[in-house]
């Protein structure tokens, strides 16, 4: 095994513990039921779509296994997942009764 190797496969692991730790943190900093919801199943869809593009690359025959770029197509749907997010937000504030904080009580 060369060093190209060694930094091929440290690169992937690197990156999918960073997909790993983006999402756990997507999930974990929504702030309601209906947010979190849909940031699971954003979530799920993009890494199904990503984990079949990657099988679509490696297991098809040539030259059918060279469009692998169609995972690009992941950040493209972007902007319209946090228009969703944002509806949902929205939606779930003006539905909420408005509360204002009280002050903090150390004991």
């Amino acid at each position: 095994m060369d060093a190209g190797m060694v930094g091929g496969i440290a690169g992937g692991v690197v990156g999918c513990m960073g997909g790993v730790v983006g999402t756990y943190f997507s999930v974990v900093n929504t702030t309601r039921p209906r947010q979190r919801a849909l940031a699971i199943r954003f979530a799920v869809v993009c890494w199904l779509w990503l984990a079949a593009v990657l099988a679509f690359a490696l297991l098809a025959p040539r030259p059918w296994g060279q469009l692998a770029p169609l995972a690009t197509l992941v950040t493209l749907t972007i902007p319209w997942c946090n228009r969703k997010l944002a509806e949902a937000q929205a939606e779930d504030e003006a539905g909420a009764p408005k509360t204002t904080p009280g002050p903090i009580e150390y004991s």
